[in-house]
């Protein structure tokens, strides 16, 4: 059976380009908004006054870069485990990359409207949004690649599944056979 492409590429090829997209994107995005999300301000202020969403707010802005260092870093192993998963056919493998993405760039955003302050000119602004909505769009494509890919790897295993388990049947004693046959013509009986 020969697969279906879209714009040149099957859903292997899409799901592999995929990967190496969110390891390239995922290291710019360190190199080049390393400056605009660290932040050495962060100065510890009463926080009696302050409400919880404004603790939680500050928290944020303070460990940003932190906090998008370690789930950039996770994202980079689980685009490998996706590579991986493309070329060991785990369709698992594929389904948590999908979600993993779509928290990370969820995540990305929260980060971007938190961190976009006064102090960035608005060149810059309108700079961090570009790039941030960019890779949103282009993972959304390649998440099509990937979301394809899973399907066919799980439709593939559960028909591997079901094969094999006639398999084993037909391969067992006589007996056992025979049981299978009552139980078909039971259900043929039973169904009429």
């Amino acid at each position: 059976m020969r697969q279906q492409r879209w714009f040149g590429m099957n859903a292997r090829m899409g799901t592999v380009l995929s990967g190496v997209f969110t390891i390239v994107a995922t290291d710019m995005y360190l190199i080049f908004e390393q400056k605009y999300i660290r932040r050495n301000d962060c100065i510890d202020n009463d926080l009696q006054t302050q409400s919880a969403s404004d603790m939680v707010e500050q928290f944020i802005i303070c460990w940003t870069f932190s906090i998008v260092f370690f789930l950039s870093f996770v994202t980079i192993i689980i685009s490998c485990f996706l590579l991986y998963s493309v070329y060991a056919q785990i369709y698992r493998g594929l389904v948590t990359y999908i979600i993993w993405i779509i928290f990370y760039e969820t995540v990305n955003i929260v980060v971007q409207i938190l961190t976009n302050n006064d102090s960035v000119t608005e060149e810059v602004r309108a700079v961090r949004w570009f790039g941030l909505l960019s890779r949103i769009f282009m993972h959304c494509f390649w998440l099509f690649y990937v979301i394809s890919y899973a399907h066919i790897i799980y439709k593939s295993q559960s028909q591997g599944n079901i094969i094999s388990y006639n398999r084993r049947i037909s391969t067992g004693n006589g007996e056992f056979l025979r049981l299978k046959s009552k139980i078909v013509n039971f259900t043929h009986r039973y169904s009429e």
